[in-house]
Order: structure tokens, then C-alpha cells, then sequence
């Protein structure tokens, strides 16, 4: 694990923020393609990549929150948990709003009577079933986070002038 100061832990959490935005970009323009088209990004691996560097970007919130609560002990607590929920959300999000097209196509060309068919095949990597799965895997994982919040939130006491 590496140290930073909080003006670099900024930067980096700016960085895995655009890399996050640009792999969700790739995914999203990559997934589904005529299958006559050559596949321009192994759109798995960047997935992959890009769920891996959502975590990383969490994990970086999380430090950066509990550092600026004055919390520098290396512990997250909470706020890794909070961030973590949050980007798990957006997560969820953007693979509901992903394009999973798959199969035969039909479309008419031209114009009335010299209408012809064009069939065209699309493929898929993530398919419609596998989005399925994974969102309720997310959403698992986010249930599991707020039954931690929620006992962080049942058992640490606080003081406030009344």
C-alpha cells in the first residue's frame, strides 16, 4: 500500500475517476456490434478492469473522507463502506443502461416500392442474462454494506449540546 498526502490522494482519485469514465465508455460503445464488424476493444477485460478501478476509486473516497474527518489511522471505517455502496449503485446503473443487442435484424432500405431487406446480426459480450446476474450480485453486495451501516449507525454513540 502507498502513502500520499491528501493533494495527491485528490489527483489520483481524479485519475481512477476518468479511467472509470472512459472504460464504461468503451464498454458502452463496444458491447454490442454487427457481427461483421472486427471487435476494437476486448470488451471483458476492460469491464473487468473497469470494476476493479471502481473499487480502487472507493477505497481512495473512503481514505480521502476519513482523512479530511481527521480519521489517518490507514481505517476507512464507514466511509469505505459508504463510498463503496455508491459506486456499486452507479455500477448497477450504468449496466441497466447498457447496450446488450442481440440477434437478427431486419431493416428496410429505401424508399416505397424498392424497399429491400437488410438483415444484420449483432453480438453481444455482456449479454441481456449476464447483466441480470450481475446487477443482483452488486445489489447483494450493496445489501450487505447497508446491514453494515446500519450497525454502525445502531451502535456509535455521538454527543450533541442539546
Amino acid at each position: 500500500m502507498k502513502t500520499y498526502n491528501l493533494a495527491q490522494a485528490l489527483k489520483q482519485k481524479n485519475r481512477l475517476a476518468g479511467e472509470v469514465a472512459r472504460g464504461r465508455e468503451i464498454v458502452q460503445r463496444e458491447n454490442s456490434r454487427k457481427e461483421s464488424q472486427p471487435t476494437r476493444a476486448d470488451v471483458r477485460a476492460v469491464f473487468e478492469e473497469n470494476v476493479a478501478q471502481m473499487r480502487a476509486l472507493a477505497a481512495c473516497k473512503g481514505a480521502i473522507a476519513a482523512a479530511n474527518a481527521g480519521v489517518v489511522s490507514g481505517e476507512q471505517g464507514i466511509y469505505g463502506k459508504l463510498n463503496l455502496q455508491a459506486e456499486l449503485r452507479g455500477l448497477i446503473s450504468f449496466l441497466k443502461g447498457l447496450n446488450t443487442k442481440e440477434g437478427e435484424e431486419v431493416e428496410r432500405v429505401g424508399f416505397l416500392s424498392r424497399d429491400e431487406a437488410s438483415r444484420t446480426i449483432y453480438v453481444a459480450t455482456i449479454t441481456r442474462d449476464e447483466v441480470d446476474r450481475l446487477v443482483a450480485t452488486y445489489q447483494a453486495e450493496i445489501e450487505q454494506l447497508q446491514d453494515e451501516i446500519d450497525e454502525f449507525n445502531a451502535t456509535t454513540r455521538i454527543t450533541l449540546s442539546a
